[in-house]
């Protein structure tokens, strides 16, 4: 049997060992912590829909079949109903240009709504109408994690840290802290710390701090029914809490809970929905750094040899086949706040790169994701790496 080593066991590392495990490949899952999601998918409540631009973009594309795979993920999952409600959303549109722009977006799947309209799905009186997405919903990231991973195939290994990644004449060597493993495939799921492996150094990622808060619902708050946008989010009553975020700020590294990072939440609470009451002393936060790309968009795929580009760079008109792949190593990261929706058809995409089965996404988007794109570019390869799949 096929066997391959993920590394880290956040929403990237989870959904790609379940994307592998369904393939019949042996998966061991390591994961730095003492528990799975712990990082950017440690949030207690992730709200899942895609944010769309007024044209068509590999992100637009990207977004809506990444939300379409996870719904149909979630649905395979016996107790999904135990961490998922698809209660849907609405997009506010707070200012003229959100308002022109969501003209634009309307279509059958995405509701143009008026303020009334809006209210009555909302639960409450709405200023305003908006975009409403019936699919959305909210979904708790480690149940959601642990789900994924209850399967015969894949094997967690926590309080685990890998250091670095060798090459074996059939496969990769991984040396942890505490033995040396190998396998035929190896996927680095471990989102800012993915630069720690040499293989790994070319690629642009950048950590960005987002407080998250959370306060107890009220009789007056139980009457929403939808996720409600603006900038920010705010949940329907989940366990008795609401869930607003989350605070934007790149390469911040406090780790100390904001009191200027509540307010900014809270804030932009009180402007979706002026009327609703908020349990001050009830108030709590999380931190936690998502990875972002220069691009936004996500790293996923097999890796290059970056040594090798740089000695010998290929022509611009190479074929892809000819280029110094590195065999069954593969990165799935730089998800940024798109995680949910994002990681799971990525992890999709790397299965059946390693497995040779028909892609998920075209092979034109798939290129657009590879973790080598960044150097091929530098080298003055951007048509080459633009049909890394062709």
């Amino acid at each position: 049997m096929t066997k391959a080593i993920v590394i880290g066991a956040g929403i990237a590392g989870c959904s790609t060992a379940f994307s592998l495990a369904q393939r019949n490949v042996q998966v061991t899952l390591l994961e730095q912590h003492q528990d799975i999601a712990q990082e950017a998918s440690g949030n207690p409540l992730a709200m899942l829909y895609p944010k769309l631009s007024i044209k068509p973009t590999p992100a637009n594309t990207l977004a809506l079949q990444g939300f379409d795979y996870t719904l149909d993920l979630l649905k395979r999952l016996s107790n999904a109903a135990d961490f998922f409600e698809q209660c849907g959303q609405i997009q506010l549109a707070f200012n003229a240009r959100e308002a022109a722009k969501q003209a634009q977006i309307a279509n059958e799947r995405f509701q143009l709504l008026s303020a009334e309209a809006a209210s009555q799905l909302a639960g409450l009186t709405l200023n305003t109408g908006g975009l409403y997405l019936t699919q959305a919903g909210w979904v708790k990231p480690h149940a959601f994690c642990k789900a994924l991973i209850q399967h015969p195939n894949i094997s967690l290994q926590a309080n685990i840290h890998a250091r670095s990644i060798t090459p074996l004449k059939n496969g990769w060597q991984v040396i942890t802290s505490n033995a040396t493993l190998e396998a035929d495939i190896v996927v680095i799921c471990n989102a800012n710390y993915i630069k720690q492996f040499a293989q790994c150094a070319s690629a642009v990622i950048t950590p960005v701090r987002g407080q998250l808060n959370w306060f107890k619902s009220s009789s007056e708050s139980e009457k929403i029914k939808r996720i409600i946008c603006s900038d920010n989010h705010v949940s329907p009553t989940v366990d008795g809490w609401h869930y607003v975020g989350s605070t934007y700020a790149p390469n911040d590294a406090n780790a100390e809970i904001s009191s200027a990072d509540t307010q900014k939440n809270l804030n932009a609470l009180q402007k979706m929905l002026p009327t609703i009451p908020i349990d001050v002393a009830s108030v709590q936060a999380r931190i936690g750094w998502r990875s972002q790309t220069l691009d936004y968009m996500p790293l996923a795929g097999q890796l290059l040899d970056e040594k090798c580009l740089r000695e010998n760079p290929p022509r611009y008109n190479a074929q892809p086949q000819s280029l110094p792949w590195l065999q069954g190593l593969y990165v799935n990261a730089g998800h940024g706040s798109k995680g949910m929706i994002t990681a799971p058809i990525c992890g999709e995409l790397i299965a059946s790169l390693a497995t040779q089965n028909a892609l998920p996404i075209s092979p034109e988007l798939a290129s657009k994701l590879s973790p080598s794109r960044f150097m091929l570019k530098e080298l003055g390869l951007k048509q080459l790496a633009a049909y890394l799949y062709k």
